[in-house]
């Protein structure tokens, strides 16, 4: 009855079957229908009912000899075939039902290319595609493909390069990471992807398991067994499908593939360089891609990579591939191994990043490098930096590239790169930046290792100086104060930077083979020694570079008194108090007492060091600039005049005139300093002791001067007066006529515009602080005018007449006729009170003993002080009238008399002159007017012969405007 069904029966009872999962039943009805059930059509049926979720193996043996149409029966159940499904069906019925089946149907796999046309093989890959994608039963393809993988070689390929990396993906490395951000994959996809998508998605999860793990923890790591598990097999299928795109005929592809070779550890990588012939197109040069591409982000993954990844050759196909890791050909293996070796090289290039564990990441490449080429291994990176390597100074000359864009990380697997291409010298300029970079991070500067390469290949000499002052900027600015044996220990690792351990003996050489080496060694030891001012390691400067045991003069002296002055000006400059033992001043002091053993004979530090003196003892004193800013340091060095600092001084502490032997030591230390410039000088410079003794004296006249006014403010006459009386008052040497030498510079000066000799400078300032004290009124009247005062205000007065230029005289004689008319009222009211005193005496009563004769005193018995009078104007008797005798002596022949008396001592060539040149005006001015000629062939200066005129006038002028008869007109 069952050999009788019509064809669409039979199709419907084998579908009921199939969807029941009797495999038992299927096997004793389809051999016996054959004529109408083909073996694609069985399959396509067992492809569309059979649950997926029945286990494969009831029905392996089953499709297997379907597809052969060997049926076997040994080992086979007998099972009645049960018609009642389909009995009730008319053929019509059964055709309908036929037509709705919907078979599907299965297309040859995309990948790997090429698939057999066999009906079989196609079945399997599309039950497995649909037991992952509509059960997700992917636990169960291994079964399904595993009893037909040794006899089908399309099939291994699909499975070991689709099947494996999902298998292994989802249930083995990662089941149980739920929470991972990476979506699955199907089979079907996987197998439609190109290599980049591939690659990447089969690396995801390893890079996101592998971003957070040290560099000390690399065993837990899963990246390496990653790229062997998942993407060595993905890429077996894209081997097959390099060789079919160089045409290579399919048997001869198989007969290549060879059985496994025993290889004892990681292959040898040969250096032969890479040429444009060198690229294989082969899908692994994806994969060197993505390793540069991914150490921008994260070079520790690509170093656990590398670590534990020997390249191509090393892949598991987990036993399914007959040829092991010989999959590749020799010549393409070869060629990928050594592009596998310069993305190592790249992938340390192309960092961006230079923490820590990035710089452990590049120096674990540079030591699987080591091992990959056969190269000695670099040392620890805890080194001291005498154990670091030495290489020789012709290996760092590299035919480099041509700019900085090579660096670029698209550019760093090209054909023969200058820094990539595996070869020793690559690699031994890769060892010395990976130990610059770490040196570098140890010093407090974190960079990338590509940073390092740019400043060391194409950096100028300014820029690895800027480099060089940030590192130490930060060394110096570090909380922790750093003794000797720390500063030598960071000395010893930027002389490293800038030599690389290869000139460290050659005291010579001015330029280095590191990474700061186009700095000049002068320059860099100058910026050595500020670091060591500035953070006070002043030993540690004075060893290194002034004392005599030293092997060598690392820097020559004027440069060492150069930097310890500009950094002590530094230190003044940023002082807010001129106290010494405070701040930024007590920083510059300390500079100078550190190195003034050594550099003590240097005009600059002798200059720096009265400037602190200077600064110190102004800071004893409240001193406000302009809009009440407080007095700083600085202010004496940008002052074009700092002693006008002194009068402030004066004007806002009371009683500071009377310090005037400090404030005049403060006024020298300011010059001492070189301050103010000299007008004949462009800038601060040695100057000679004569030049700097003059200015001394300069400096001291105009501070008597402020101290000066400073006490007629405060109303102390007495103080101004001996200040201009002691300190002001010329000496009869220096009013002499002037040297040859100064009578030629005065002419000089003369014929270039200038008026005034130094001399007359001088002078400038005598006579305005004797005409200023001269005209001195109190500010209070209270107390009169006493005829000592009176009497030193005319002294000071003359003294001006005989100091001042001839412009001024006018102003200066109306004082002194002031002042005489204040002294005569003052001598005429003194006078006026003695004679009525002695008028009251005469007056009174006859006193015990008093003999009178007629009523008259005796002239011998009574007011004997008017006898003495008489006898001081020379007359015997109190009735001698003005016209009988020799006049009285008026307050100008009082005056007269001092100013001769000043004029014999002050004034040796007017001593010269007979008395009876001071006879009149007439003679003193012809005097003026003979410019030296008849008996007095002396040279005389103008200003004398002025004084003589104005003297000799008075004698006649002013005596006669007072009332008084000179006595040599009396006699």
């Amino acid at each position: 009855m069952a050999k009788e069904l019509s064809r669409a029966k039979c199709i419907l009872l084998a579908v009921h079957y199939a969807s029941s999962a009797n495999i038992k039943a299927l096997y004793s009805f389809t051999p016996t229908h054959a004529h109408a059930l083909d073996p694609e059509l069985i399959l396509r049926i067992l492809l569309t009912y059979l649950p997926e979720s029945v286990e494969p193996k009831e029905y392996t043996q089953y499709v297997e000899e379907v597809a052969s149409r060997l049926y076997l029966d040994h080992e086979r159940e007998e099972v009645d075939v049960d018609l009642s499904p389909i009995k009730d069906l008319s053929e019509e019925q059964a055709e309908k039902k036929v037509k709705k089946l919907h078979l599907r149907d299965f297309e040859a796999a995309s990948f790997p290319p090429n698939p057999p046309r066999d009906v079989l093989t196609r079945f399997l890959i599309a039950r497995a595609c649909l037991m992952d994608d509509q059960a997700g039963l992917l636990n169960l393809v291994p079964q399904l493909m595993e009893p037909f993988i040794p006899h089908n070689d399309y099939l291994r390929k699909w499975y070991i390069s689709v099947a494996l990396p999902v298998i292994r993906l989802e249930l083995e490395f990662y089941s149980d990471e739920s929470a991972s951000k990476v979506p699955q994959v199907t089979l079907a996809e996987l197998a439609e992807w190109e290599v980049a998508r591939g690659v990447d998605f089969l690396l995801r999860k390893g890079v996101e398991a592998d971003g957070t793990v040290p560099m000390t923890d690399h065993s837990v790591t899963s990246i390496g067994r990653d790229t062997k598990s998942l993407v060595g097999p993905w890429m077996y299928g894209h081997t097959e499908r390099k060789r079919r795109k160089l045409n290579l005929d399919p048997q001869e592809s198989s007969e290549s593939v060879e059985e496994p070779a025993s290889h004892n550890g990681a292959r040898k990588v040969p250096m032969d360089g890479i040429s444009e012939t060198a690229k294989t197109g082969h899908a692994w040069e994806y994969m060197f891609e993505w390793i540069v591409r991914t150490s921008q982000q994260d070079l520790t993954v690509v170093a656990h990579l590398i670590e534990d990844w020997d390249g191509p050759s090393d892949v598991d196909f987990g036993g399914y591939s007959e040829g092991g890791r010989d999959y590749l050909d020799e010549d393409i293996l070869r060629k990928l191994e050594l592009q596998y070796a310069q993305s190592a090289f790249a992938a340390c290039y192309s960092a961006q990043h230079g923490s820590e564990e990035h710089i452990r990441g590049a120096h674990g490449i540079l030591a699987r490098l080591a091992e990959l080429l056969d190269f000695v291994p670099p040392p620890d990176l805890a080194s001291s930096v005498d154990s670091l390597p030495r290489v020789d100074k012709l290996m760092t000359k590299l035919e480099t590239a041509q700019n900085v864009a090579d660096l670029a990380p698209d550019r760093l697997l090209g054909p023969e790169h200058p820094l990539t291409t595996p070869r020793l010298q690559t690699y031994m300029l890769l060892q010395m930046m990976v130990y610059s970079t770490y040196q570098l991070s140890g010093l407090g500067h974190e960079t990338a290792l590509v940073n390092v390469a740019k400043m060391k290949l194409y950096a100028s000499a300014d820029e690895q100086l800027a480099l060089l002052q940030k590192v130490l900027h930060g060394l110096a600015d570090h909380n922790s104060r750093k003794d000797e044996a720390e500063w030598n220990a960071q000395r010893k690792k930027l002389m490293w930077l800038w030599d690389w351990g290869i000139d460290d003996e050659d005291q010579d050489a001015h330029t280095g083979a590191g990474v700061l080496g186009k700095v000049k060694r002068e320059t860099f030891e100058g910026e050595m020694l500020k670091v060591f001012v500035d953070t006070s390691c002043y030993g540690m400067a004075t060893k290194l570079y002034l004392h005599d045991q030293s092997p060598a003069k690392l820097l020559p002296i004027e440069h060492i008194e150069r930097v310890v002055l500009a950094k002590a000006m530094e230190a003044y400059d940023g002082a807010s108090n001129g106290n010494k033992s405070r701040g930024g001043m007590k920083k510059a002091n300390d500079i100078l007492t550190a190195f003034r053993p050594y550099l003590k004979d240097a005009t600059s530090f002798k200059q720096a060091t009265a400037l602190i003196a200077a600064t110190h003892a102004l800071s004893f004193y409240s001193l406000k600039l302009q809009h009440g800013v407080p007095f700083q340091p600085v202010s004496i060095r940008v002052s074009s005049d700092p002693i006008v600092l002194l009068d402030k001084v004066l004007e806002q502490n009371e009683g500071s005139y009377a310090k005037l032997d400090d404030l005049m030591e403060i006024g020298r230390n300011i010059v001492t300093a070189g301050l103010p410039p000299s007008e004949d000088e462009d800038s601060v410079s040695e100057v000679s002791q004569e030049e700097l003794t003059r200015r001394k004296t300069e400096v001291e006249r105009r501070v008597t001067f402020m101290a000066v006014e400073a006490a007629l403010r405060e109303d102390d006459f007495e103080t101004a007066y001996s200040y201009v009386v002691n300190r002001l008052t010329p000496s009869g040497a220096a009013l002499t006529a002037p040297s040859q030498a100064e009578a030629a510079k005065a002419q000089s000066r003369r014929a270039g515009g200038r008026a005034k000799t130094r001399n007359e400078a001088e002078d400038d300032i005598s006579w305005r602080a004797a005409f200023l004290a001269g005209r001195f009124r109190p500010t209070t009247s209270s107390t009169p005018p006493t005829l000592r005062r009176l009497e030193q205000r005319t002294e000071l007065l003359s003294l001006a007449l005989l100091l001042a230029p001839t412009s001024q005289l006018t102003d200066i004689l109306a004082a002194w006729r002031r002042c005489e008319e204040e002294m005569t009222a003052l001598q005429t009211s003194q006078h006026q009170a003695e004679e009525e005193f002695d008028d009251h005496a005469d007056k009174r009563s006859a006193l015990p003993g008093n003999f009178t004769i007629s009523g008259d005193q005796p002239e011998m018995i009574l007011n004997q002080k008017r006898r003495e009078m008489g006898r001081m104007t020379g007359g015997g008797s109190t009735n001698v009238t003005k016209g009988d005798g020799e006049a009285p002596m008026s307050m100008f022949d009082l005056t007269r008399s001092a100013a001769s008396a000043f004029s014999r001592n002050a004034f040796p060539l007017r001593a010269q002159r007979t008395s009876t040149d001071m006879g009149g005006m007439e003679s003193s001015v012809d005097s003026l007017g003979s410019n030296g000629s008849g008996e007095h062939q002396e040279r005389v200066r103008k200003r004398d012969m002025v004084a003589n005129a104005v003297s000799g006038g008075l004698a006649s002028g002013l005596g006669w405007v007072l009332g008084a008869t000179p006595g040599e007109q009396g006699k």
